[in-house]
């Protein structure tokens, strides 16, 4: 299995390089005809426990795996600084997990060739790679989208209020005013007391009114003042601001799928440990036009 392993890493390599990605994933089957070990790169045991996440620690050691057929997922990409290869071969119940880092360099065709030394086991990894492209009819279609747009956003002012618009000043002056001019119309006047009835018979007037209150608002009433002045009302307060808008576009794309099939031997000498196939598909969507967003 650790061949298996090696042979699968050593084509997730191959292909990386080959194609340029962070990452590749592949589906595939390991076919081991002999018992096969290797070694695992891992964290010493003492290390481990001192770990508060423990059971996620994998122990350095070898790694065996016995004859069989197992469906294996591999998985190509970094970790920090160095290209790893991680591994999930279903030999058992959870899977068994390898990973291996190596920082070499591979440069190949379709054909591939992986030293012992490079793998740092004791066995060779060979195999080919085929790259596929499809690619669908052009499509067209109308899709959702957003753009940025500036408007103006105004928002009200608060009222300048003026010192002079206090209701109950007002209400108090109106008041004292009264108060004055019903104390004058009590009073004899310059031209002597007030007159007294008039002589002869016939209905006698009434008394003097005094002074009449008119009908208006004011100083002038005992109608109500007419309330505090506002002051100046200054206009709305703007100022220009994006915003997201969403809207509709016109495109034209098409799919494209990239297909690599891989095929690649374990083998010590004239001997031929295991094989392994897999396969890896991505699919992307690519635009040939994007009309203006409205």
């Amino acid at each position: 299995m650790k061949r298996r392993v090696l042979a699968e890493a050593g084509v997730l390599a191959l292909m990386v390089f080959l194609i340029g990605c962070d990452e590749i994933k592949f589906s595939g089957t390991l076919g081991v005809h002999e018992v096969m070990t290797f070694m695992q790169e891992g964290e010493d045991p003492s290390t481990c426990q001192q770990k508060p996440d423990w059971w996620n620690c994998k122990p350095a050691g070898p790694v065996t795996v016995n004859p069989g057929q197992f469906s294996t997922r591999a998985t190509l990409g970094m970790s920090g600084q160095q290209k790893q290869i991680k591994l999930e071969i279903d030999n058992a119940k959870p899977a068994t997990v390898i990973e291996l880092d190596f920082d070499k360099n591979i440069d190949t065709n379709d054909h591939f060739l992986l030293t012992a030394a490079q793998l740092k086991q004791n066995f060779d990894l060979t195999g080919d790679i085929v790259t596929n492209v499809t690619k669908t009819p052009e499509q067209t279609a109308t899709e959702s989208c957003t753009y940025q747009a500036q408007e103006m956003v105004c928002r009200a002012a608060e009222p300048v209020k003026s010192v002079d618009t206090d209701q109950d000043s007002n209400s108090q002056a109106l008041k004292d005013l009264t108060a004055a001019v019903d104390e004058l119309g009590g009073k004899p006047g310059p031209f002597g007391p007030p007159p007294g009835p008039f002589p002869g018979p016939g209905p006698q007037p009434g008394p003097f009114p005094g002074p009449h209150p008119g009908p208006g608002p004011g100083p002038y009433g005992p109608g109500p003042g007419p309330g505090p002045y506002p002051g100046p009302h200054p206009g709305p307060v703007c100022h220009p601001q994006w915003v997201t808008r969403y809207g509709y576009q016109y495109v034209r794309f098409y799919y494209e799928t990239t297909t690599k099939d891989i095929t690649a031997k374990f083998v010590q000498g004239d001997k031929n440990l295991a094989d392994y196939t897999g396969q890896a598909s991505d699919t992307k969507k690519v635009y040939t036009y994007q009309d203006t967003c409205h």
